[in-house]
């Protein structure tokens, strides 16, 4: 029973140094200190990892301390501490004072021993709370120090390196403790020098110091390399449209930090922005399948994207070459034509003629140039309201050059020097150029000579339409006249009792072999006399509309005679219809009609005669099976006398 206390409180130091471990993995206390050998992992999800890193494998003995993803190979470094200041002791350490300020250290502090060198701290001394410090590294890969109480006292996000994380606030100027406003310090993102060493390189990206919302990369501290454009209160407008862009930063403005753009991932904290040792900003993600990094946006993507390529008052347009291509604005012409015509483009264009209000002259007015990135400088007008108001205020300032008005923007104008003006995709931005009333009227003019061609493109190609149409409806009348001619001509012979054999109806359109197609009109008497009276012995046989009689016409040319039936159903306009289908359809393979009769209640067709039996097929067959608009009586059907 003795051993069962001692071992209880055996059990509760291993439980006490459990938890002591447990926070030794994301926490650095008051008073403790970090050693090369040792790192910090993020709670709860364990993303991020911080320690000492070599970057360079061929100069292992540089170490660094940094924050890197966890878990990820190769090692992804987001932020560095003494990247101005490598380590070169074998046994570095992160040290967490009592004042609330880390310090990395080259070499181990030890009490009673001379201070090891400092190679970066955090600056922030203050005097030690109840309860002291501690140091946490967070799974959003922010390194923080709090005082016990939970005050933040200082945060890794408020001094990047060179990569925006998923929660960071960027402003003009670093962030401070909450209610103490932002420092003096400008918040910047830094590129390596190179992919090897962590320090400080040629580019920086950062917000305008003028306070106009726009992202910048500066070139060695002072030459613009790249900007981002206006924000629209939805993107920037020199970025190309990405959703996962679109929804990860958003515009705000407080006392302490003024205006800010807060960044959050849409979908994954393993999603960051970086600015390359290159110049280039450029968005990775892990991609889920391989769990290596892929690029899925960067700027500046292309020659026209790079800062102010075409000089002043010039637009840059990509060729199918993929290199710039610079043109003046309407109503500007080359400063320098030389340099302009050698390709050298910096200086840009200047106005000619110019404005009417600088040579006391009234008349001008604005052309809106589509599709394209505004260009830098602009001034918010923030006591402008709407379109109307935005277009006056520019109209009744000389030192105008253009505006734009937005629902999102508000009123933006421009002086004579419009900077950095580049071609974007179709959909994009328009701005109002101010110009003189001698080139709006050219403008006007152009337009309305493309307007004047149009309309007589158009108004030839209706002419072309109502003719084709008119010379149809003429066709269609001739047809019709025609048979009222032949149909009068018909009536008339009918009435006579009797039609001579030399009438006849020609289809001169219908030429076979060189020849016209002519259906003549026979007589009652003469088709009698061939078939002598329709007699049964002439007779050929019979189908479902008439019987079929051989005959012979004066000179002995051999006819067959169908008689049509007079109960067969088939009224006078459409046996001429047929007729005339008939002899249309006249082929050398076909059997061919030769005429027709109509008198009284007789109608009759007088076709060629073929010996064996050849006719049987076509002319004992139903022939409103050739056209469907007659109806069909029955085959067995006999024709009444």
């Amino acid at each position: 029973m003795a051993s069962s206390p001692r071992l209880l409180v055996l059990l509760l130091a291993w439980l006490w140094l459990c938890c002591v471990a447990a926070e030794a993995a994301d926490t650095l206390q008051q008073g403790k200190s970090l050693s090369a050998a040792e790192t910090l992992v993020s709670t709860p999800e364990g993303v991020f990892e911080a320690g000492f890193f070599p970057p360079d494998p061929k100069q292992p003995s540089r170490l660094y301390l940094g924050i890197w993803y966890r878990g990820i190979a190769p090692r992804t470094v987001v932020w560095v501490a003494n990247r101005a200041a490598p380590a070169t002791s074998a046994a570095p350490s992160l040290a967490l004072t009592d004042t609330g300020e880390l310090q990395v250290l080259d070499g181990a502090a030890a009490n009673g021993t001379a201070a090891p060198p400092l190679l970066w701290s955090s600056n922030t001394s203050r005097a030690a709370p109840r309860g002291g410090y501690y140091a946490s590294l967070l799974d959003s890969g922010s390194l923080q120090v709090r005082s016990d109480d939970g005050a933040l006292s200082w945060d890794s996000f408020w001094h990047p390196t060179d990569t925006i994380l998923s929660g960071m606030q960027i402003a003009v100027r670093a962030p401070g403790p909450p209610g103490r406003g932002a420092s003096n310090e400008r918040m910047l993102f830094t590129s390596w020098a190179s992919e090897t060493d962590p320090a400080p390189g040629r580019y920086a990206l950062g917000l305008d110091p003028a306070g106009s919302g726009q992202a910048y990369m500066w070139r060695d501290g002072k030459d613009i390399y790249w900007r981002s454009g206006q924000w629209n209160g939805v993107n920037f407008i020199g970025i190309p449209w990405r959703p996962l862009y679109l929804s990860g930063f958003s515009l705000s403005s407080d006392r302490d930090l003024g205006l800010h753009y807060t960044y959050t991932a849409t979908n994954t904290s393993l999603q960051r922005f970086v600015v390359l040792p290159n110049g280039t900003d450029i968005c990775y993600m892990v991609k889920n399948s391989t769990k290596e990094w892929e690029t899925v946006w960067l700027q500046p993507s292309n020659v026209c994207e790079y800062y102010a390529v075409c000089g002043p008052n010039a637009k840059c347009t990509v060729g199918q070459d993929g290199k710039a291509k610079c043109t003046c604005l309407k109503g500007f012409q080359p400063k320098l034509w030389g340099q302009w015509n050698a390709g050298n483009w910096s200086e840009g264009c200047t106005r000619n003629p110019p404005l009417g209000c600088q040579v006391n002259q009234p008349g001008d007015g604005f052309l809106p140039i589509g599709n394209i990135k505004w260009p830098d400088f602009s001034y918010w007008m923030s006591t402008v309201a709407d379109e109307t108001g935005c277009k006056n205020a520019c109209l009744n300032n000389c030192s105008c050059g253009a505006y734009v008005h937005t629902t999102t923007t508000g009123c933006l104008v421009w002086g004579d020097k419009l900077i950095d003006l580049h071609e974007l995709p179709t959909g994009a931005y328009t701005l109002n150029l101010k110009l003189p009333a001698s080139e709006l009227r050219v403008h006007h003019a152009v337009w309305r000579i493309a307007t004047i061609i149009s309309a007589v493109v158009l108004f030839v190609l209706l002419a072309c339409l109502v003719l084709w149409w008119k010379r149809g409806r003429n066709i269609k009348d001739a047809v019709h006249r025609s048979w009222r001619s032949r149909q009068s001509s018909t009536w008339s012979q009918q009435n006579s009792a009797m039609l001579d054999i030399s009438q006849s109806i020609c289809f001169d359109d219908e030429v076979e072999d060189g020849k016209s197609h002519e259906l003549k009109v026979y007589s009652l008497d003469r088709i009698k006399a061939a078939t002598s009276n329709f007699s049964d012995s002439n007779k050929l046989g019979e189908g479902g509309f008439g019987p079929v009689y051989m005959g012979t016409l004066p000179g002995g040319e051999e006819v067959a005679v169908k008689r049509l039936c007079r109960n067969s159903g088939q009224g006078l306009e459409e046996f001429k219809n047929e007729v005339i289908l008939i002899a249309k359809l006249q082929h050398r393979n076909l059997v061919r009609l030769l005429g027709c009769c109509i008198q009284r209640e007789e109608k009759i067709l007088v076709y060629e005669y073929m010996p064996n039996k050849s006719l049987d097929a076509f002319l004992f067959s139903t022939y409103p099976l050739m056209f469907p608009h007659i109806s069909i009586a029955p085959l067995n059907n006999k024709c009444a006398d």
